[in-house]
């Protein structure tokens, strides 16, 4: 890779200038140093940069004219799109979508900053995140480098569901259900944007050692995503529900619990993914965050569960003082 070799050029520079340093002490060689730490800067930032995830913006349509855009258009698309992007973030790190804002270091990590601007009707590079500082608040956000990545890709995922040719909500309902009910509003609001500005939005995302992933939000795409998301109404609630703990996934983070009325399946909180194990086989009584999605047209219920609070149910607690 070029940044691998910009390394090895970096690290050969530093030995120049070490070597340099000891050895010579003239006004010539201490130009010289300045040049090579010169290079190495230069070199160093464009290690940065390519090293860095990108998402590429070109947008055209009725808010775009002479390689300029609409200063209303553009920061409504931009500030939709950026809560999309943290809402989908949220959902898929395991944390409750709707009664709370978004913490902020879940935030600062699926942050996007506008870069630069360049001329091709209007185009835009907005930037990820250097990195992700130590988030000691939120437990295991210390390892979600890739939760931008996956967000983004979700969201492109979604808008290229939309750009099918299939008249029906299924496909989009069931792709967008696990991701929360808020999740559901702000992929309406950033579809609202694009539809009623008239814009079109090539998107490509470069992530590092990964491949490019692109999508074309336009007016018609985003006024069909709008359309399936406002013709199901979608709310969350705690269900509180006692069966036996199934099937276990570390990897999948999910679990089957086993009633007397089925089976749930649901996601797991990254916070709970390590407790799973003490509880398998066992009677518990499990909370789960539900997502329901209603047809306005149909009036058919999808739910989605999330497990976020485990712990042995009576009669297992009973169970475990009588055997005492």
């Amino acid at each position: 890779m070029a940044s691998d070799r910009a390394r090895e050029i970096v690290a050969e520079i530093n030995d120049a200038i070490m070597d340099s340093a000891g050895l010579y002490g003239s006004f010539g060689f201490a130009l010289a140093s300045d040049g090579l730490a010169q290079i190495r800067e230069d070199l160093m930032q464009d290690i940065a940069d390519a090293e860095q995830a990108t998402l590429e913006l070109h947008l055209d349509g009725s808010p775009v004219a002479d390689n300029s855009i609409r200063i209303d258009a553009l920061s409504r698309f931009l500030l939709s799109l950026q809560e999309c992007v943290s809402s989908v973030g949220q959902a898929l790190f395991g944390k409750i979508t709707t009664r709370a804002a978004i913490p902020g270091p879940l935030r600062d990590a699926t942050s996007l900053r506008l870069s630069s601007t360049f001329p091709g009707s209007f185009g835009a590079i907005l930037k990820a995140p250097l990195r992700v500082d130590d988030q000691a608040e939120i437990p295991g956000l210390e390892g979600a480098g890739d939760l931008l990545d996956q967000s983004l890709r979700s969201i492109l995922g979604l808008i290229d569901l939309a750009g099918r040719d299939d008249p029906n909500d299924e496909p989009i309902v069931d792709a967008v259900l696990p991701l929360g009910a808020r999740t559901f509003k702000h992929l309406s609001d950033v579809s609202r944007v694009v539809a009623d500005t008239g814009m079109s939005v090539s998107m490509k995302w470069h992530y590092p050692n990964a491949e490019i992933r692109q999508a074309i939000f336009s007016k018609p795409v985003a006024a069909r995503l709008g359309d399936a998301l406002l013709r199901n109404l979608a709310s969350e609630a705690l269900e509180v529900i006692d069966g036996r703990l199934g099937t276990v996934s570390d990897i999948r983070n999910r679990i089957e619990l086993e009633t007397s009325g089925g089976v749930v399946s649901a996601s797991v909180i990254e916070e709970l993914v390590p407790r799973l194990a003490e509880f398998y086989t066992h009677r518990v009584s499990a909370t789960f965050e539900v997502t329901i999605v209603r047809s306005l047209v149909s009036g058919l219920e999808r739910k989605s569960y999330r497990l976020v609070e485990l712990r042995p149910s009576l009669d297992e607690e009973t169970g475990n003082e009588q055997h005492a």
